[in-house]
């Protein structure tokens, strides 16, 4: 093979979603850069592929990405490979190309599995314009900031999340696009437990915090186009705006129940605070 890196996007879970030519290139190159050796060598092992693999992970990758280029300079072929999915898309890999193309070196994606792709084919969403963001971020006020940012755009937007954030995100999304906002959400998608939940927000987030099995794995999230006559808060979600969203939408005691869940609060105390808003009206 000639002089060139190669970019194999791999399975997303299930192994049989590897292509042809996946396969064939990593049989063939030189090198194979992964993002972790041990996850890549169970998936070349799969396939009977033996070859020298080297690490190239976001902690090295300015360092590492060098060497993969004179590796390359010198006549090599190199593939590189993320844990899954298509490299350099909320994964690394990007500096890597960015570092082949200012040496003048060809480069050759392999297309293949995305969670990105996957999620909005089986979305149902009528619209040919969305944007992607990757991974929000993981303090409370920024990711507030971020969904902010993305009600304000007014564009559907997909991104990821981490199973232990995915109810403190689908409060915040109540909290700013209102509990009707549609959400699609892809969870351990193309594996054993795929899931593909589509619906409002405040359904999505009684049914996520009602099934303990349902906030494990590898989350992709869709938020539709918002409707724009919902408005956005301005400030940090409170306690007492959580439980009137909640209450209006569901009956006093699963809406305690799943406020008393989100705020890590007592049941009795969310309770009488519950009473105290419905004798207000």
């Amino acid at each position: 093979m000639k002089a060139t890196l190669y970019l194999i996007a791999t399975p997303i879970g299930n192994l049989q979603d590897i292509t042809f030519r996946a396969i064939d290139i990593l049989k063939n190159v030189d090198l194979i850069a992964c993002e972790d050796t041990r996850h890549t060598g169970q998936l070349l092992a799969y396939f009977s592929i033996k070859k020298k693999l080297t690490s190239l992970h976001q902690h090295n990758e300015k360092e590492k990405s060098m060497s993969i280029i004179k590796t390359i300079k010198d006549g090599g072929s190199v593939a590189y490979v993320s844990d899954a999915g298509t490299p350099a898309v909320s994964d690394p890999g990007a500096f890597l190309v960015n570092q082949a193309h200012l040496s003048n070196l060809h480069v050759v994606p392999i297309p293949g599995p995305s969670a990105l792709t996957t999620i909005f084919s089986a979305a149902g969403i009528l619209s040919n314009q969305f944007q992607f963001v990757g991974f929000l971020p993981s303090s409370k006020s920024k990711c507030r900031q971020a969904l902010q940012g993305i009600f304000s755009i007014n564009m559907t937007t997909i991104f990821y999340e981490s199973p232990h954030r995915v109810i403190k995100t689908l409060t915040a999304i109540i909290d700013i696009f209102g509990p009707e906002q549609e959400v699609v959400i892809g969870r351990e998608l193309t594996k054993l437990f795929e899931t593909i939940y589509k619906d409002n927000a405040i359904s999505l987030l009684e049914r996520i915090t009602n099934n303990p099995n349902d906030q494990k794995g590898e989350f992709v999230f869709i938020l539709s186009r918002p409707e724009k006559n919902t408005p956005a808060q301005s400030t940090g979600i409170s306690d007492d705006h959580l439980l009137r969203v909640l209450l209006s939408e569901l009956p006093l005691n699963k809406a305690v129940k799943l406020t008393a869940t989100i705020l890590n609060k007592k049941k009795k105390e969310v309770y009488n605070q519950a009473l105290e808003i419905k004798n207000d009206k």
